[in-house]
């Protein structure tokens, strides 16, 4: 069987457990909790700080979809809180690489950006900048940046967005780093 692995950077992405026990957490509430006290301890905060940084990462974690993993931004987690997505499926070739990257996405505001970005673990992917419309009253524009590679009989995608777009923009190359570092490999 094969699956992704990511090379990541500890000090400013958190892995969300996708199943419990995880190491030594029993559980999300054990998890989330220890979390939201580390940082709060480590950034010299009050403990209200960190319970409400251990709700935003619980809630991250038990709204997972089965088939998704979730990596959450930490490295200024008390000012700009996200979290991205991965998805792994067996490679449908109904799909083009553009139609995994949401190239063609029709609610967006402007023209998407398309890059083109080679991982020494996947190969030759895109990435596509969009910033689309939510469709609630307001308009409310969220930046999303999808990525996608096929490899190894692997369909990869990994989505970052947020209605923050000036954060998202400038994390960009964080964001790019994490994407950059998957790789395929069998278990």
């Amino acid at each position: 069987m094969k699956t992704i692995h990511l090379d990541f950077d500890r000090d400013i992405w958190l892995y969300v457990p996708e199943s419990w026990p995880f190491n030594d957490f029993a559980n999300v509430d054990e998890w989330s909790t220890t979390i939201g006290r580390l940082f709060a301890e480590s950034a010299g905060v009050d403990e209200r700080v960190g319970a409400a940084l251990a709700a935003a990462v619980h809630s991250i974690a038990v709204d997972t979809p089965e088939e998704e993993s979730r990596f959450v931004y930490m490295g200024d987690a008390f000012n700009f809180l996200f979290f991205v997505s991965i998805l792994q499926l067996e490679t449908d070739t109904s799909l083009s690489l553009e139609d995994l990257a949401s190239v063609d996405d029709t609610t967006v505001t402007r023209p998407v950006e398309v890059e083109t970005l080679r991982s020494r673990g996947m190969g030759k992917g895109l990435r596509s900048l969009r910033y689309a419309d939510s469709g609630d009253p307001d308009h409310s524009i969220a930046a999303i940046a999808q990525y996608a590679w096929r490899a190894k009989g692997l369909d990869v995608v990994m989505i970052a967005s947020s209605f923050n777009v000036v954060a998202l923009t400038e994390l960009l190359p964080i964001v790019d780093e994490l994407a950059l570092s998957v790789s395929v490999v069998k278990v």
